[in-house]
């Protein structure tokens, strides 16, 4: 089996893969309900950097008919979450028939002064969910620290990161174009773990295959469009005369 080129082709694959195998898209809330005795696969996006991006997966996610969980940050690098058009998504997302999770940055210079990790992460998840519209029963951590994955960090919800919430799931990820932990199409074949965590950042994943650093000019870019539609929206002052155009990279069909 060749490795994944991590287009949209691609995810879909994994997708069917995984329901031919018999495992069952499953959303975190079940890890603290009686384990049925199904396979469960605990498909999770971590949404870095792109909306656009997180939007296309839920869009093929709706059409196989399953339900992943896509997690949200409120202090994006890349994105704006509050800002209309990044909103709009969301709840995009929302209506694919896809769960939310807050993917939370849980280093000292993004948290409020004197606020604790967990303090913070119950403020986040309750405004995200008013935002949205929707629950949100689980945290990722965004580059987890040693007292995160030690699990010296309790919080209230589901912790994707806490070994006694994900006891006994078999996790594999994404990072960096590959798959550490094993291609999920090989496990879910093998099928050597009834319960298996598979973490997608959905901006590795394009219409097309391209190299990395293509894919990073494509995240700024669907950015920058976001953001001056917005403008162009609601600032007078702005106007077709100002739009900054940013080609996408030359081995993308994603423009």
């Amino acid at each position: 089996m060749t490795l994944p080129a991590f287009t949209h082709d691609d995810y879909r694959d994994i997708v069917r893969r995984g329901l031919a195998a018999g495992y069952r898209f499953a959303g975190f809330a079940e890890l603290r309900q009686q384990a049925p005795p199904s396979k469960r696969c605990f498909m999770r996006h971590d949404c870095d950097n792109d909306l656009m991006a997180a939007a296309s997966m839920a869009e093929i996610e709706a059409e196989e008919g399953v339900s992943t969980t896509h997690f949200l940050m409120l202090q994006s690098a890349m994105y704006n979450l509050l800002a209309p058009e990044n909103l709009r998504l969301a709840r995009r997302i929302v209506a694919c028939g896809q769960k939310i999770g807050l993917h939370f940055d849980a280093s000292e210079g993004a948290r409020r002064p004197g606020s604790d990790v967990a303090e913070e992460v119950e403020r986040q998840r309750a405004l995200l969910s008013s935002e949205i519209g929707a629950a949100v029963e689980a945290v990722s951590f965004h580059q987890p620290d040693q007292s995160i994955l030690e699990g010296r960090v309790k919080v209230a919800c589901i912790n994707t990161y806490d070994a006694r919430d994900m006891a006994g799931v078999y996790y594999t990820s994404d990072s960096n174009l590959t798959f550490r932990g094993g291609d999920p199409r090989q496990l879910f074949e093998r099928a050597e773990h009834r319960d298996i965590q598979v973490l997608t950042h959905p901006e590795w994943w394009t219409a097309s295959p391209m190299p990395l650093m293509d894919k990073w000019a494509l995240m700024l870019k669907n950015n920058v469009d976001l953001m001056q539609k917005s403008l162009l929206e609601r600032e007078k002052t702005y106007n077709d005369k100002h739009v900054v155009t940013i080609e996408p990279p030359v081995n993308s069909s994603d423009a």
